[in-house]
């Protein structure tokens, strides 16, 4: 039976691209986190085989595509600066890892996929500190991989 516990720790790393062995960071000043996981569908119209014209037609929905979106906000750290302005300067791909840092009996794990940089956006209020918000797209498949 289920115990209804929950978790905090979700977070968004960047990968760094070295090879064969990548290396994932967390953005320092980050604090806010949204995955979007989504069932693209196609559909077809059926027709009743027996009685095609007093049988309503069934809608049959089929998987089409999967897609991964990634939501980072917070603070705009002098560290974290050159990783965000350089991708969004390349617009190059580059692997994120989207981590639930959980241990197995508490089904943790992570997907690892290539992703662009959809949109940086940095804001600041008077004299307050400097903000930004990114919208990650994932460019491929989603692999999920199990806490150990």
């Amino acid at each position: 039976m289920g115990t209804g516990k929950q978790t905090k720790r979700l977070i968004v790393q960047l990968g760094d691209g070295v090879t064969p062995t990548e290396t994932f960071a967390h953005t320092c000043g980050a604090n806010t986190f949204g995955i979007t996981l989504s069932n693209n569908l196609g559909e077809n119209t059926v027709l009743d085989c027996d009685d095609p014209l007093d049988v309503p037609a069934t809608i049959v929905r089929h998987l089409e595509s999967q897609d991964t979106s990634v939501t980072l906000s917070g603070m705009v750290t002098t560290e974290a600066w050159p990783t965000w302005r350089d991708w969004a300067d390349t617009g190059s791909e580059k692997n994120i890892k989207i981590l639930l840092d959980e241990d197995a009996a508490n089904n943790g794990g992570h997907w690892i996929l290539p992703a662009y940089l959809a949109s940086l956006e940095l804001g600041k209020e008077t004299s307050g500190k400097v903000t930004f918000s990114a919208t990650i797209s994932g460019a491929g498949q989603r692999v999920w991989t199990d806490a150990v």
